[in-house]
């Protein structure tokens, strides 16, 4: 069965803190698709978690909802993958911050590219999404331009320096 993601993404502002208390975990993704394809072939660690998830663009080409499949996969066949990943691949902290009815994620990405932050907030419809009115912390909208998915970041990350506040 194919779930949706309703989300939007922003830059973090340069003001916002951790909030003191706020739970955080590192992630380490690597894609297996080719960039620009279209569709989002993943492999995730998260804590004990290891998970492949396959995204898709939306049918009718909204740029808030993608198609998406998530499944765990078993340690060794996250290691395979990660390895044929070659360069792909990033690692990040997410920290969990609520904001009344949703709950914002924000990522500070590791390596090449430390120092950039980004905020996603997933919804449980498109009406809900459009109306979300975002903090101050919030910088400049994200969504829908693929500059910006994790997907272009792996590559980028190579050695390609982003603008981050």
């Amino acid at each position: 069965m194919t779930n949706f993601e309703v989300e939007r993404k922003f830059l973090v502002a340069t003001e916002w803190l951790v909030p003191a208390g706020a739970p955080s975990s590192h992630l380490r993704q690597a894609y297996l698709s080719p960039l620009g394809s279209g569709n989002e072939i993943r492999v995730r660690a998260k804590g004990d978690a290891r998970l492949m998830t396959v995204k898709a663009p939306d049918e009718d080409g909204n740029p808030l909802v993608r198609r998406e499949v998530e499944f765990p996969i078993a340690d060794e066949v996250f290691e395979q993958l990660w390895a044929l990943a070659g360069e792909d691949r990033l690692s990040k902290r997410r920290w969990t911050v609520p904001l009344g009815d949703v709950t914002a994620v924000v990522d500070v990405y590791e390596g090449e590219l430390a120092g950039l932050r980004v905020v996603e907030v997933e919804f449980d419809g498109v009406d809900t999404a459009r109306a979300f009115e975002p903090p101050t912390w919030f910088g400049e909208e994200l969504t829908g331009d693929p500059a910006w998915s994790n997907r272009e970041l792996a590559v980028r990350s190579e050695g390609r320096r982003l603008r981050s506040d």
